[in-house]
């Protein structure tokens, strides 16, 4: 009989966002781990990427949900329902998303006595501390890891930044299923430009509705794909209508109607920049998404975003809010066949390569068994 598989609690405080199906892509794609995904609810947002995996949600084993996350937030105090149920699983490791599950996943797994490890995406680590307590409260959530993985090498510096001891760190990138998002057998729009992401200030859209005014005065017919939503929709909106941009909003899209849009489209465009607040990309699985697709990709340099493209060869790279340099790219894409075709099979070949989900998740578990090995 074979042995059971060692379970991996997979924290995330909202079970999932719609924005963060790579999380549950990757736990469902562990092969000798079998994972938990742990967190305080659903979020009704992504609840079908994680249908059918196995799921314990902490507020249905609270009494007052509002006081135990207080509690477990101030205190470190783990209610005895959530260390029954959880302990239940017998799970040997933690895997915390992102940085602001640190703090709760340090003392669930230090009440379990199994050891955590942490990934940290891109906001979670980018956004600057607003004051010297947030500072002190970023390095001491470091610190409660046993390793922290990071998303993209620009990610593995922000953490090393922060207080990170270089030897705890380790960049890993998460990857994508390149049997799923695959190159269509229908034709492809030749004017169609994608965009793929939330609505929000770090992608940048607004730098992408500017670039194809001068896109549309060289390709007439082009046209702007908006897959996702945010807050910044209706001003979106308004800015594509002012400048007379030809603009689709389809809010959000499935994974699978994800990867037809980038099966028709010309070109994925991806205009990121850092906001206000410093907030940056990690490494956007969207990019590795469409490039799979065999999509070429004209990318931001913004934070860890070029460091999934081959720049020359899968796509076009240009510094952050380079309006100019966006709309050349596009134009050089949309306007040459020959040179859209050799990109989009360069780009397949390289994600299937470097970024194959199922390839990635086994150097994953090797992580796993490293850091149960050091304990």
């Amino acid at each position: 009989m074979a042995e059971p598989r060692p379970v991996v609690l997979i924290f995330r405080k909202r079970i999932l966002p719609w924005s963060e199906t790579f999380i549950g892509a990757q736990a469902r794609a562990l092969t000798r781990y079998r994972p938990v995904l742990a967190g305080y609810h659903r979020d009704p947002g992504g609840a079908a990427y994680v249908s059918g995996m196995p799921q314990l949600l902490l507020d249905e084993q609270s009494r007052f949900a509002p006081l135990e996350k207080l509690l477990l937030k101030k205190r470190g105090r783990v209610p005895r329902r959530w260390l029954r149920a959880l302990a239940a699983e017998r799970p040997t490791l933690l895997h915390a998303h992102f940085g602001s599950s640190t703090a709760p996943g340090r003392h669930l797994a230090h009440a379990l006595g199994i050891p955590l490890v942490v990934t940290y995406h891109g906001m979670d680590i980018t956004v600057r501390p607003r004051s010297a307590a947030g500072v002190a409260a970023r390095r001491k959530a470091l610190a409660a890891a046993d390793l922290v993985i990071a998303v993209s090498e620009f990610i593995a510096g922000k953490v090393r930044e922060a207080g990170c001891p270089p030897e705890k760190v380790v960049v890993h990138f998460i990857g994508v299923d390149t049997r799923f998002f695959t190159p269509g057998s229908g034709p492809r729009s030749p004017t169609h430009v994608l965009f793929v992401g939330r609505l929000a200030a770090k992608k940048g859209v607004i730098h992408l509705l500017r670039a194809m005014r001068d896109v549309r005065a060289v390709v007439p017919g082009a046209e702007l794909v908006i897959a996702g939503d945010g807050d910044l929709r209706r001003s979106l909106e308004r800015e594509a209508m002012a400048a007379g941009v030809p603009a689709r909003f389809l809010g959000v899209r499935s994974p699978a109607q994800v990867r037809e849009l980038m099966r028709s489209a010309a070109v994925l465009a991806g205009p990121s920049i850092a906001d206000e607040r410093g907030n940056s990309e990690g490494l956007p699985m969207v990019f590795v998404e469409a490039q799979a697709c065999g999509l070429p990709v004209v990318v931001s340099r913004s934070g860890g975003s070029a460091e999934g493209v081959v720049a020359g060869e899968t796509g076009f790279v240009f510094e952050p809010g380079d309006e100019a340099a966006l709309a050349r790219h596009l134009i050089t894409v949309l306007a040459d066949p020959a040179l859209r075709a050799r990109m989009g099979e360069a780009a397949r070949a390289h994600a299937a390569a470097n970024f194959d989900l199922a390839g990635q998740t086994a150097k994953l578990e090797t992580i796993y068994d490293q850091v149960r090995a050091r304990r």
